[in-house]
């Protein structure tokens, strides 16, 4: 029996009741989740200011933060095969809101930084939690990943301008303070929901300890070509939006010249950051429907090459030129995403997934963090539109590594064909 979970394309489309909670759950605290990392680009120009750095050395913070948000995916899909999905969440919102509170009373830079890494390591047992509970709990997890996604980027848009405006009118720390609230609120809401993953569904067969159901997983499972082809594929597609992401509030504040009210440059370039990536919300969704149909492989190559155009015109663009540039480039590489999650669930196995998941997004936030260092340099250097130049050539590669998974999937299809053949 193949234990593979498959995204399923036929039934009934609707959800059961425990299913649309696990979904709202997670889609509001995938929102959160991305939403503490986002206070930080939102608030840069007052940090710049406050901190007396260049953009290399906030670079260097933002790539401390990101980088912790990577490291602790692994052991995070690790932890959550050993003690389950319900403890790791209120590690992880319960000790967000702690740390947020410690940033924003944080006397100086280096304890500042230090919190900011706290919180990203806290912040990155999110994702293989997230996927893992998802995949195992819902049937039909192509959609609801879409969902999920979906829900993050509402996190995404209005993290930058909730935190552009509240640090424009009542300074940075009030951001990180404010903050805590929603992460103490969502760690109070999972303690009511059923979090219980089991291996198999009790009319296959009788519950047995997890250690009888299946053999032991070799660790060279979890690298084969087709899972290393995603990983880094997820690196490269996260390295182009951690770059963007980071300097996108200050770009859209020197580049966009009309006025909003009487708001400085911080408000408006978080409120006009949080407008683009509004469009995520779509994309995620968009790219989640992807995950339902055949021809996975193929369509993430279309979405790789859709985006390279859109980044590097946001490098030569200004006012709604620009907004129109970042809306459809954000769009395609948020619809990567969700289509890339279920890339890797296709090819894991449920007793897998937690760890899969870790080193998925351990590439995804710790090797792709080195963006905010690459595009630090790249503003310091040659100044704020020469950013999306450089991660531009990040596309590229991508949508050569994403045509060679395609490759692989044909091989893989003309192998099967062949297999069927002989044994007729």
């Amino acid at each position: 029996m193949n234990d593979r979970s498959e995204p399923e394309t036929n039934g009934s489309s609707r959800m059961t009741r425990q299913e649309r909670m696990i979904v709202a759950l997670t889609g509001c605290s995938h929102a959160l989740s991305h939403g503490y990392l986002l206070i930080f680009p939102a608030v840069l120009l007052l940090l710049k200011e406050e901190f007396s750095m260049g953009y290399l050395g906030l670079g260097v913070v933002g790539n401390i933060m990101t980088f912790s948000y990577g490291l602790g995916a692994l052991p995070g899909g690790m932890i959550y095969n050993r003690f389950g999905p319900r403890k790791l969440y209120l590690l992880c919102f319960l000790g967000s809101a702690v740390v947020s509170l410690l940033i924003g009373a944080s006397p100086g830079l280096i304890l500042f930084t230090a919190g900011l890494s706290v919180l990203g390591a806290l912040g990155s047992v999110y994702h293989p939690l997230a996927n893992s509970l998802i995949t195992s709990k819902v049937k039909k997890y192509g959609i609801a990943l879409g969902i999920h996604g979906a829900a993050g980027n509402v996190g995404l848009a209005a993290a930058p301008i909730l935190a552009g405006m509240i640090g424009s009118w009542l300074g940075w720390r009030h951001a990180y303070l404010l903050f805590a609230i929603p992460g103490i609120a969502l760690a109070v809401w999972s303690i009511f929901i059923d979090m219980e993953v089991r291996e198999i569904k009790k009319e296959d067969r009788p519950v047995e300890p997890a250690a009888q159901l299946s053999p032991p997983i070799s660790r060279w499972a979890y690298f084969s070509i087709p899972l290393i082809v995603i990983y880094l594929m997820n690196m490269l597609h996260s390295f182009a939006y951690h770059g963007a992401i980071l300097f996108l509030p200050a770009y859209m504040a020197k580049n966009i010249s009309f006025q909003i009210f009487s708001w400085d440059s911080v408000a408006v370039g978080g409120m006009f950051s949080g407008i683009v990536l509004c469009i995520g919300v779509f994309g995620q969704y968009f790219g989640g429907s992807l995950g339902q149909k055949p021809g996975l492989e193929r369509s993430v190559l279309i979405l790789s090459a859709a985006g390279l155009p859109f980044i590097l015109a946001m490098a030569f663009t200004r006012d709604f030129l620009l907004i129109g540039a970042s809306l459809v480039f954000f769009f395609f590489n948020f619809a990567l995403q969700p289509a890339t999650n279920v890339l890797l669930a296709q090819r894991t196995t449920v007793p897998m997934r937690g760890t899969a998941f870790g080193i998925y997004f351990f590439a995804a936030f710790g090797l792709g963090s080195v963006a905010s260092s690459f595009s630090g340099y790249i503003a310091q250097r040659f100044g704020l539109s020469w950013v999306f130049v450089g991660l531009s050539f990040t596309t590229f590669i991508l949508i050569a590594v994403s045509y060679v998974l395609l490759k692989i999937k044909n091989r893989e299809t003309i192998d099967a064909q062949i297999s069927q053949i002989t044994q007729r």
